[in-house]
């Protein structure tokens, strides 16, 4: 079993359709099915237009089974992104928490270990104050590269564009999450090591 993202981006207009939309979810996973599909949990999301989205961890056989779960329970699905390591720097916080997205920035393992090292230096030492670094899931790209989808606690998003523009990583996507629905426990949550980890 493969580790996903999967980003429901403006799944809901109102907090009745998000709650409609989750409901669904439950429902599907709490009943028998044929899918090899394990929702995880997901993290509630306010888009830039006002309204709301998901960002879903799950557990597939493949990406094909992602799309007909997206496809049986009503919950259209934008991206669906393999993970490649799951890192937990620090607990999840419960106010004022983003969701960062990096798309196709490092092209090894080793390129983004090195992007880590220095956002840890410049979260803890330079800015910390203003950004704490939360988790990060490290996501393998359509085109083969490596992007991230990262949980920071901030005081704004503009601190957390200057923490990126310091690491020297984008931050394309920044999204305020404003609540994490836990259906079940990740198996594969690792805490941080003591060395670097992605970014």
């Amino acid at each position: 079993m493969q580790t996903y993202v999967v980003r429901r981006s403006n799944i809901a207009a109102t907090a009745a359709e998000l709650d409609a939309a989750l409901t669904r979810l439950r429902s599907f996973e709490e009943k028998p099915h044929s899918l090899n599909a394990r929702w995880i949990r997901s993290y509630a999301l306010r888009e830039a237009d006002g309204r709301f989205g998901l960002a879903c961890v799950f557990q597939s056989d493949s990406v094909q089974t992602l799309k007909r779960h997206a496809e049986l329970t009503r919950a259209p699905a934008q991206e669906i992104l393999p993970v490649a390591t799951t890192v937990l720097v620090r607990p999840f916080a419960p106010t004022m928490v983003y969701l960062i997205r990096r798309r196709n920035f490092w092209k090894t393992a080793a390129d983004l270990e090195k992007s880590a090292v220095i956002s840890r230096r410049v979260g803890d030492q330079e800015m910390a104050r203003q950004v704490s670094w939360l988790h990060t899931f490290a996501v393998t790209e359509k085109n083969g590269s490596l992007g991230t989808v990262c949980l920071y606690q901030a005081v704004d998003p503009e601190a957390l564009r200057k923490h990126a523009a310091r690491v020297g990583m984008p931050a394309d996507e920044i999204v305020p999450v404003f609540g994490r629905i836990v259906f079940r426990d990740d198996p594969q949550q690792q805490p941080a090591p003591t060395s670097a980890v992605p970014a």
